[in-house]
């Protein structure tokens, strides 16, 4: 099996999503250069990213893997992760980032994974929720159950993208409903996402699911304070 892949290694060569070298060997996705590289949120910068929620919701804790800064090359993992059909790029940084985040106990005390919901016109268009594949890398590390039939989004909101900061939270107003609320009815939901930008989209529905009794907190893949 080594030796077809290799083969195929020659005649399709794969390449790095950051950087377009071609990757070798064992190599996934991003080659060792870039990983090693890869602008890893450091702890420190977690409780700053969690003050983005206080006097809004009450979050219980919040994580972000990598930073998403204007112009770097690193934003293609979340631009082929959303839009180039590679979600299984999620899965393997989600994947990365729970293994690491465990061993801190970020992930003790939760019930159940919730993946941040899209519109059905979006998801009909895209094909699938990222999100799903960042909590299924989340789940293959921690074992925690995911939950995806509990929260609904009620409308396609508009774009985030080119939104002031107050015009990103009242993009979002009122889009999220909760159903079948026994299967989440006080738990403590980890609630997922792509990117953290403003808070905006995940304290609205944090907010829902903790009018049903639970508690919440949250991670992303990738954390920006670029806001326009």
């Amino acid at each position: 099996m080594k030796f077809i892949s290799n083969l195929l290694d020659i005649i399709f060569p794969r390449h790095c999503i950051v950087c377009g070298e071609i990757l070798s060997g064992e190599e996934k996705d991003i080659c060792l250069n870039c990983l090693v590289r890869m602008p890893l949120i450091e702890t420190r910068t977690l409780a700053e990213i969690e003050k983005i929620f206080w006097g809004i919701v009450p979050i219980e804790r919040v994580a972000s893997y990598i930073y998403y800064r204007k112009g770097t090359p690193y934003n293609r993992l979340l631009h082929h992760i959303k839009y180039k059909e590679r979600p299984d790029v999620g899965v393997r940084l989600a994947t990365n980032a729970a293994t690491e985040l465990k061993s801190r106990g970020f992930f003790e005390g939760i019930d159940a994974i919730v993946p941040l919901p899209l519109s059905k016109k979006k998801l009909k268009k895209r094909g699938y929720n990222q999100c799903d594949y960042i909590a299924q890398g989340i789940a293959k590390v921690t074992g925690i159950e995911i939950i995806d039939d509990c929260v609904v989004r009620n409308k396609a909101n508009e774009t985030q993208t080119h939104k002031s900061r107050d015009e990103r939270w009242k993009n979002v107003e009122g889009i999220f409903s909760i159903i079948n609320n026994e299967k989440i009815k006080n738990k403590h939901i980890l609630l997922i996402d792509d990117v953290l930008t403003t808070g905006a989209t995940l304290a609205n529905c944090a907010k829902v699911l903790i009018e049903c009794g639970c508690k919440v907190s949250i991670f992303t893949i990738a954390y920006s304070n670029n806001t326009i």
